[in-house]
């Protein structure tokens, strides 16, 4: 380590080192001028775009309200939505509310489209969880409804180490589905298990039933 006399000697090294690194001194101060402009205008953008999702969402549920098929009828503002925000929470919230309502209505086949779409949006490492996994949630009821077992399984995948008894109710009937008894009952036990209103394992006791009675 250098040692320096005086106040002088200390100065004049110190200068040396700016004139001698003054290239890459003023490259990574560019550099971070440069980023955090970067974040600022990313921050504004975002912030931006959110608050034009979010009149566009408003609309949308405002006009829905006076139409006579409600949010199944087409919309301009929800066009809009998903087509220019489609990353933003209004615009994948206000698919998911499309989509369940053409699925309430029987419209499987667009509302499943809608679901796809939802389950994409929302994946990924700044994806949002919640809306994933309703997505394949409800895209697994509607596979099953069309008896596409494998596929329904195939997205209730990822779910199946949870404790969502939802979960492993349509996982059981997909392997019902499948004929695979035994795979099923043991959802379908853990589903009981895990339900905590009478209803909902009434409703599995039965479909335990139905399959005991074939075996």
């Amino acid at each position: 380590m250098a040692e320096y006399t005086n106040d002088d000697e200390r100065l004049l090294a110190i200068v040396d080192f700016i004139k001698y690194y003054k290239k890459l001194i003023i490259t990574v101060l560019g550099s971070i001028s440069v980023i955090g402009i970067s974040i600022f205008g990313l921050k504004s953008i975002q912030y931006s775009n959110n608050e034009a999702a979010g009149a566009l969402y408003n609309q949308w549920i405002e006009e829905a309200a006076i139409q006579e098929n409600g949010l199944m009828d087409d919309s301009v503002a929800f066009d809009e939505l998903i087509l220019e925000f489609k990353s933003t929470g209004f615009a994948q919230l206000a698919i998911l509310k499309k989509a369940s309502a053409l699925a309430e209505n029987s419209q499987l086949d667009l509302s499943k489209k809608y679901f796809e779409d939802l389950e994409s949006l929302s994946s990924g490492l700044f994806g949002n969880d919640l809306l994933n996994k309703m997505s394949k949630v409800s895209l697994a009821r509607i596979l099953i409804s069309e008896k596409n077992y494998a596929e329904a399984l195939n997205k209730l995948e990822s779910l199946m180490s949870g404790s969502d008894p939802l979960v492993k109710e349509l996982a059981g009937d997909a392997l019902a589905g499948q004929m695979s008894n035994d795979l099923a009952i043991e959802q379908y036990n853990l589903a009981k298990d895990l339900y905590a209103d009478e209803a909902s394992k009434n409703i599995v006791i039965m479909k335990l039933n139905n399959i005991k009675q074939v075996l």
